[in-house]
Formats: C-alpha cells, sequence, structure tokens
C-alpha cells in the first residue's frame, strides 16, 4: 500500500513526529550515547521524556514557521510502530543543500531497515525539497551508518579529525554528501 508513495518505502514510511508519544519514546533512546551523538542533541545526557516533547514542540513550531527544518517519525508498514527519526534540522533554500540525520532506537530496526531509511530520505529530499546537494554527519565509531551511507551512495566529503568523544576516546566526525545528479544516475541504473 505505501510503495508508490514518495515518504515510504516496503517496510517503512514517514509520519509526523507526535510530541507526546514519540517523544516519550525517544526520551529512551537519548539514554544511548550513539544514538544521542548520532543525532546531534546538545545534552551531555539522555533526555527525560518532558524535555523531549519541548524539544519536538519547540522544533515544530519553527519548522511551521520558517520551512528550514523538518522532522520525521520512521514507522514500521506492518504495525506502525516508531521505529526511528528522520531530521533535516537545516535546509539553505538560496544553495539547495541540508543537512540531514537518521537515527533508530533499536539496533535490530537500523540492520532490517537502516538501508530503506536511506533511499526514502534521499528520494524526500532531492524531489519533494528538490535539493541539490544533502550531508549527513556520521561518528566514525559507528560503521554500521557508515556503511549504509556508503550503499546508498553517498560519498565521503569530508573528515573532522577527533571532533567526536566517545567511550573514552575522541574518533572522527565522518561528513558524508551527495548531490543531486548522482543520485539520479543511481535511480537510472547508473554507478
Amino acid at each position: 500500500m505505501f510503495e508508490e508513495d514518495i515518504m515510504a518505502g516496503k517496510w517503512l514510511h514517514l509520519t509526523e513526529i507526535d510530541p507526546e508519544e514519540d517523544a516519550a519514546v525517544e526520551a529512551t533512546w537519548t539514554c544511548n550515547s550513539r544514538y544521542r551523538l548520532l543525532m546531534e542533541y546538545d545534552l551531555p545526557r539522555g533526555y527525560i521524556a518532558g524535555e523531549m516533547k519541548k524539544y519536538y514542540e519547540t522544533c515544530l513550531e519553527k519548522s511551521d514557521s520558517r520551512r528550514r527544518e523538518f522532522y520525521f517519525a520512521m514507522r514500521a508498514n506492518t504495525d506502525n510502530r516508531f521505529a526511528g527519526v528522520f531530521t533535516i534540522p537545516s535546509v539553505e533554500w538560496t544553495n539547495r543543500a541540508a543537512q540531514f540525520c537518521i537515527g533508530f532506537g533499536e539496533q535490530a530496526d537500523l540492520q532490517n531497515w537502516g538501508d530503506e531509511a536511506f533511499r526514502i530520505a534521499l528520494r524526500y529530499m532531492f524531489t519533494e525539497l528538490n535539493l541539490y546537494l544533502v550531508t549527513i554527519h556520521i561518528p566514525q565509531f559507528f560503521p554500521e551508518m557508515v556503511e549504509m551511507a556508503e550503499n546508498a551512495g553517498l560519498q565521503l566529503s569530508a573528515r573532522r579529525r577527533e571532533a567526536v568523544y566517545y567511550n573514552g576516546r575522541r574518533w572522527a566526525a565522518l561528513h558524508f554528501s551527495m548531490l543531486l545528479p548522482e543520485w539520479q544516475a543511481l535511480q537510472n541504473g547508473g554507478h
């Protein structure tokens, strides 16, 4: 039922974030520092449900007024379960460029649906938003996300050495990007 929809794939679909229910679930995910660093949240600790709710209420209000930020829940097609988050925290409309984030609360969901999440996110950004350049930052200590970005066709475009502190050591922040012509070539069967 979702396969032809721009905001859905075979296993996942995008919906609006529900600041009540989704924020309470995501707050539990932020207790995992890997998730928190991947999503680039500012607090050096997990969020509590009320903080996450307030965060999304503020973000959604800014999104409605400025149209430079976008926030989506990723839900399983089978049961509509909230499985992850796809955000575009900043669009530079003049340059048709944006940064985006993808995160899953459970490792199994990332492994099962991460590749599809990247496909849906890229399709949305390049077709619906008509962007030319998209970028995602992935900490070096997250090899599963690095692999999924590469599988989606994103290319390593920058490495900020020792920019992320995790688990007692410093890691590089890897910046992956894709241009519209590269995405179009992939859609047409090119490499």
